[in-house]
């Protein structure tokens, strides 16, 4: 009954976010000529996905969302200095072609499909954030012996009825308000952030504020938002299926989630770190729901630890952390 009432929930927050990614779209003022690719273009079946990779090293760092491949500008090089690392526009979105109806099945497969074709060999440490931290369980899930590990960062949510999802990349619904009525939109309901609404959106590079603010334009990204609120009842069933059906599926591979202060859902927290014997939380301080822009440095502290674990095969260290703030130097 919760899941249908979720689902019901998801597809009519659907059509208002429709609407409101329509008029801001039609507020922002964007070039006629597209951004330049970072990546390439990598043929999965009949259409093509962007990949961006930097770095050299294992295991291979792959971010799966959600988002733009450009909103990780100031985690991406970071961790480039260490390992390699890729990102990814998953069809619909980016600089990626329009792919078949979309699913947390299709976004896995895609993924998989374009490292092998371009040669990036695994086990990976996969990335993801909000949404993308299903579809990080999904693909471990299908192929386990790919991963080496894994971090979520503010993993989407649905725990008593609290919601924490990217519905659309740079717009987002965050869980409904504490009693106090922080955060709360016009009408009484959630107020609606986007990425580039955050105060810390200045800090990443020119170039992918541009490109973010462009893809933001381009009416396809409405379609893109119905399909994210489609798909989230089955990724929620598939992910919470793979628990149910494996203790521990993870075994001793490495896991971080990075929680914020806001979050406050020791439910989520305590089944994600159930999904290995060797996982930690780290807790980013004074972060909102974009802690890729707002505590990037967390981010970069979190796959940095996952990777030498993977890397040496030891132990993480330290089971909970809380990541005092400072002003980080990326700019």
């Amino acid at each position: 009954m919760q899941r249908r009432m979720l689902a019901s929930f998801w597809l009519g927050s659907a059509l208002l976010l429709v609407l409101l990614a329509t008029i801001s779209a039609q507020s922002v003022s964007t070039n006629q000529n597209p951004p330049t690719p970072l990546g390439e273009l990598v043929d999965v079946g009949g259409y093509r996905v962007h990949l961006y990779c930097t770095g050299t090293g294992s295991p291979t760092v792959v971010i799966v969302g959600a988002g733009f491949s450009v909103d990780w500008g100031l985690v991406q090089p970071e961790v480039a200095k260490l390992t390699q690392v890729c990102s990814y526009d998953h069809s619909g979105i980016g600089w990626s072609d329009d792919g078949p109806k979309d699913s947390c099945a299709l976004r896995v497969g895609e993924v998989h499909t374009a490292l092998k074709n371009v040669g990036v060999q695994g086990p990976y440490v996969l990335v993801g954030h909000s949404l993308g931290g299903l579809i990080a369980r999904l693909y471990a899930g299908r192929f386990p012996d790919e991963v080496a590990g894994i971090v979520f960062v503010d993993h989407a949510m649905s725990i008593k009825g609290r919601l924490t999802l990217t519905l659309l990349p740079g717009l987002t619904m965050p869980p409904p308000s504490p009693p106090d009525g922080t955060a709360v939109g016009p009408s009484g309901g959630p107020k609606l952030v986007g990425l580039e609404d955050d105060p810390n959106f200045s800090k990443l590079p020119s170039q992918d504020r541009e490109a973010h603010v462009w893809f933001m334009a381009q009416p396809r990204n409405q379609k893109a938002l119905q399909s994210n609120a489609e798909i989230v009842p089955q990724c929620l069933a598939e992910a919470d299926a793979l628990v149910k059906e494996h203790s521990q599926p993870l075994g001793g591979k490495p896991l971080v989630d990075v929680d914020t202060n806001q979050s406050a859902a020791a439910e989520l927290q305590t089944q994600l770190l159930s999904l290995s014997r060797n996982s930690k939380e780290m807790v980013a301080d004074k972060s909102g729901h974009y802690v890729i822009i707002d505590r990037p440095d967390v981010v970069v502290d979190a796959v940095s630890q996952v990777v030498r674990s993977a890397r040496n095969k030891t132990p993480l260290q330290d089971k909970s952390t809380l990541v005092k703030y400072w002003e980080p130097s990326y700019r």
